[in-house]
């Protein structure tokens, strides 16, 4: 009889994880209360049941006798925990899952890293006035979003009211906060791509970002390895550590995101799960030639091998999205299928759209491979 997982969750990630299990085996088992989500025929039994009926989860759970449970959202990130903690399989510890997705607990566990700054940063009540700010420009975000959702950046009182406005309309207003940060400018964008179990950490990928900058600093690409010296490259694999650590994330992946200015490293937000985005996959297994997704299956079902990664051996790997403030990508999109570097292209709109929060398989799209360097082509490109 094959080995067990369920899967928290039916959407694109879960996708890349139950077919990633099939691969190795596995039985897979997915839950929520929606027909019609994407995991359905990916996973070998999908289970109508809504995510927040934990006993409901763990009862079918204990009768298929499944030995992981694996989330795929920041949503689920403490049902998965709550549901592997109650049937005594590996999981993150239920005490940090409940506040991990909050980025005010993130910040606050950080101020014991060394070497990693923050932005000096205020927290705002559901319905609270918002406070005065000593100075501009700032960012606002959902203390409990990912993908970009819900941020803007403020230059004034004004702006930040509007910008307060736009984060309530993108966030689950009975629990979650509003944080007003100080934003950090110049420098570029990184997202680390981790591993964490039983009190180790692996950094498998650091990610370079192209951003829209404000006022929604929406990503629009991603370009593996990030081109560091190997001094920063190492800093950030030490502070990173360092900050999952602190935080206490165990027994999961995770994607923290960072600003890189003269070569102080700050906290932007830490996720406990998978990047999306492309990014967990097919990019960082295309660029280190290791799979994220197993990795990450490895630690639910408590059986992980820590990867031995070449540095000097990575590839080049990277997505790109093609939208109006991208728009300098469109004519080498159009042509981009007469190049042997094209992994994958993706179009589902003859019109450029404008990005507002992150969308990555619902938009244009193109991903490279290369054997060491960012081709020629997409270089001139992203200079014009």
């Amino acid at each position: 009889m094959r080995d067990r997982l369920a899967i928290i969750g039916s959407g694109e990630q879960a996708v890349l994880i139950a077919d990633e299990a099939k691969k190795m085996n596995l039985e897979t088992h997915s839950f929520s209360n929606d027909s019609s989500d994407r995991v359905i025929g990916h996973s070998d039994e999908h289970h109508l049941v809504s995510i927040f009926e934990i006993d409901k989860i763990v009862t079918i759970c204990r009768k298929l006798k499944v030995g992981g449970v694996i989330a795929t959202t920041e949503l689920t990130i403490d049902i998965a925990a709550k549901t592997a903690q109650i049937m005594g399989l590996n999981g993150m510890s239920v005490k940090v899952s409940e506040q991990i997705t909050d980025k005010s607990y993130v910040r606050e566990k950080a101020k014991t890293v060394d070497k990693l700054r923050q932005p000096e940063y205020v927290v705002c009540e559901p319905g609270h006035t918002a406070p005065m700010v000593r100075q501009f420009p700032v960012i606002i975000k959902p203390t409990s979003l990912g993908g970009k959702r819900g941020i803007s950046v403020a230059n004034c009182q004004e702006e930040m009211q509007d910008a307060i406005a736009f984060a309530n309309v993108n966030m689950p207003k009975e629990k979650t906060k509003i944080i007003i940060e100080q934003y950090i400018e110049g420098g570029k964008e990184y997202s680390v791509e981790g591993i964490s179990y039983h009190g180790c950490h692996d950094i498998i990928q650091v990610t370079e970002k192209l951003s829209s900058g404000p006022p929604h600093c929406v990503e629009l690409g991603h370009m593996q390895p990030a081109k560091l010296t190997n001094e920063m490259r190492s800093k950030i694999k030490s502070v990173i550590s360092q900050l999952l650590e602190a935080v206490c994330v165990d027994n999961t992946t995770s994607h923290t995101e960072i600003k890189i200015v003269n070569d102080d490293i700050y906290l932007i937000e830490l996720n406990a799960r998978s990047g999306g985005d492309h990014i967990s996959y097919p990019l960082t297994e295309l660029s280190t030639g290791y799979s994220y997704i197993k990795g990450s299956i490895e630690v639910a079902m408590n059986r992980y091998r820590r990867p031995r990664l070449d540095s000097q051996k990575q590839r080049s790997s990277g997505v790109l999205f093609v939208a109006k403030q991208t728009a300098f990508l469109e004519e080498l999109f159009q042509r981009c299928e007469e190049y042997s570097w094209l992994y994958k292209k993706n179009q589902v709109t003859s019109e450029l759209q404008e990005i507002v929060q992150n969308r990555s398989f619902d938009t244009n799209y193109f991903i490279y491979l290369a054997d060491r360097d960012i081709p020629a082509e997409i270089k001139e490109a992203l200079q014009k």
